[in-house]
């Protein structure tokens, strides 16, 4: 956890002055919030040891030791006398100090960053301001193909151009939660699409978290797993030993790091040119609580610069299945593109009875689209299972639009 010390020192190495987002991104802290860079240096500011001008923060030329001296003697427990309990006393107090807290929880110059920016002239920094304001591209420029990025799965014909034609693929350069019980088939189907993408020569970077990659120990580890599949699929492994590019966070605990991480998903990402990242799971970047929301936000934004497709496989926070509830909550699927449900369990809803032609009480597996920002996509349920060779693939009935338009395997084809 960052203290303030770490800011002193941080703020010493920049000679004194730093802006939030300095601090924020040095400390790998966010800007706002609990235990952020704010937080941290309003509370250095109240003791004098910083100062802001403008959008810097100021280092006092005051001595680190001085500081813990003053925190030390802040945190002394001072010694008094018991007095005798007056209840009817202690509950005023105690009232008191609520309705203090409640007015002075929010920093005391909030209300100023709120309303200063709204009270200066901007006149005298119009150039300055000009270079945020984005114009349109006439027509022929700001006209730009909707393109699916081939996964080789199902996924593929589960999303439409504006006519109503299967994309063939994924929207690409999309973001994309992937999101349900564990043992639903994420997984298993993120791997799957990992070597049909590399096989197919695009280059992929694959994160695991949820099992190392390569043991040497007999586990059948998940390279084993891999190269099972690639085989029964009958794609070159050659191809997929080109093009696939793993960072294991179990077996090399820095990668838990975020600046490690971070670090090293940037360097592997710019040197080979990767076309798709998967994340599996996303639960190895909250470090503390909150981090994952902001860290999966950060890693879409580079991903949507540098045109790389990303699936970031979650897990489901609640009993309630076939919803957005997944660990981060609902604010991580608002930083994404859309959200892709592989869940599983039993038929409640009479929409859920309708879609999938089955009894109240039934047991099944899914796959459905909650949302997609970038394109159409089928909006119904789609039935699927877990093939004994170890696929995700849809069974049973399909909607009429996805088995006309699209080619989905059924559920004959499954058993053959």
């Amino acid at each position: 956890m960052v203290e303030e010390e770490d800011v002193i020192e941080f703020l010493e190495s920049q000679g004194g002055k730093a802006s939030i987002e300095d601090v924020s991104n040095g400390l790998g802290i966010p800007k706002y919030g609990s235990n952020s860079a704010f937080m941290l240096l309003q509370k250095l500011k109240e003791k004098g040891v910083v100062e802001k001008k403008g959008k810097e923060w100021l280092l006092k030329r005051k001595e680190k030791k001085e500081v813990e001296e003053e925190k030390k003697e802040e945190t002394k427990p001072e010694v008094k006398p018991t007095p005798p309990v007056d209840m009817q006393a202690l509950m005023e107090m105690m009232a008191k100090t609520f309705s203090t807290v409640v007015k002075t929880s929010t920093p005391p110059d909030e209300w100023e960053l709120a309303t200063k920016p709204m009270e200066t002239k901007v006149e005298e920094k119009a150039k300055e301001l000009d270079r945020f304001i984005i114009k349109p591209d006439r027509a022929l420029e700001a006209k730009k193909p909707l393109i699916g990025f081939k996964t080789g799965t199902f996924l593929d014909n589960m999303f439409f151009s504006s006519e109503g034609k299967p994309l063939n693929g994924i929207p690409i350069c999309g973001q994309f939660a992937i999101t349900g019980l564990p043992g639903a088939g994420k997984s298993i189907l993120v791997e799957e699409i990992a070597i049909r993408v590399a096989a197919n020569g695009s280059k992929v970077l694959y994160v695991t978290a949820e099992d190392t990659w390569k043991s040497e120990t007999p586990r059948f580890d998940l390279q084993s797993r891999l190269k099972q599949k690639a085989d029964l699929l009958g794609l070159n492994w050659e191809k997929i030993v080109e093009n696939l590019f793993v960072m294991d966070t179990v077996s090399t605990p820095e990668l838990r790091e975020w600046t490690n991480f971070a670090e090293t998903y940037r360097y592997v990402a710019e040197k080979e040119n990767i076309e798709l990242a998967i994340i599996d799971s996303v639960t190895v970047l909250e470090s503390y609580r909150g981090a994952l929301k902001y860290r999966v936000m950060e890693l879409a934004r580079y991903n949507q610069i540098k045109g790389i497709t990303g699936l970031f496989v979650n897990q489901r926070s609640t009993e309630t299945w076939d919803t957005y509830d997944m660990a981060g909550g609902i604010g991580l699927a608002h930083n994404l593109d859309g959200t892709i449900i592989i869940d599983y369990g039993r038929v409640y809803w009479f929409d859920q009875q309708t879609e999938l032609g089955m009894r109240r009480g039934e047991f099944v597996r899914i796959a459905r689209i909650l949302d997609c920002r970038l394109c159409d996509f089928e909006r119904r349920r789609i039935k699927i299972d877990i093939t004994r060779e170890g696929f995700v693939r849809p069974i049973g009935a399909l909607p009429e639009k996805a088995s006309r338009e699209s080619g989905f395997s059924t559920g004959e084809e499954i058993e053959e």
